[in-house]
Formats: structure tokens, sequence, C-alpha cells
């Protein structure tokens, strides 16, 4: 199985909706990370967390105008 099927069937089996709940649970460990533990950097948790769920909405949504 080469990479581009394998790429296509991770799409498929990770939903969009999946998708908004693993970056919906980055960010909010992220923000709870970083009240818990203020000196420590958190932005490997919190970049990942938002790069997933802003990724996660549907292009339909945007080219409503």
């Amino acid at each position: 199985m080469g990479l581009r099927e394998r790429h296509k069937a991770f799409q498929e089996w990770f939903t969009s909706k999946q998708r908004r709940r693993a970056g919906g649970t980055l960010i909010v460990a992220w923000i709870i990370a970083t009240i818990v533990w203020p000196k420590s950097s958190w932005v490997w948790l919190g970049g990942p967390g938002l790069y997933i769920f802003f990724s996660a909405w549907p292009a339909e949504l945007h080219d409503k105008r």
C-alpha cells in the first residue's frame, strides 16, 4: 500500500467530527496546562490543537458569501 493510499484511508477513518474533538481536547489541555504550570512553554500542545481544530471545518463554510 502506497503512501497516498494510506493517507486517503487515514482521512476516511479520521472524520472531521473526530478532528474537531481531538483539536478541542488539545486546546483545553493547553489552557489547563498553561494555568497550572505557567512557567513552562506549552506551544507544542496548543499549536497542533489549533491547527487540527480549524482544519476540520468544511470548505463550504468559507465559500458562502
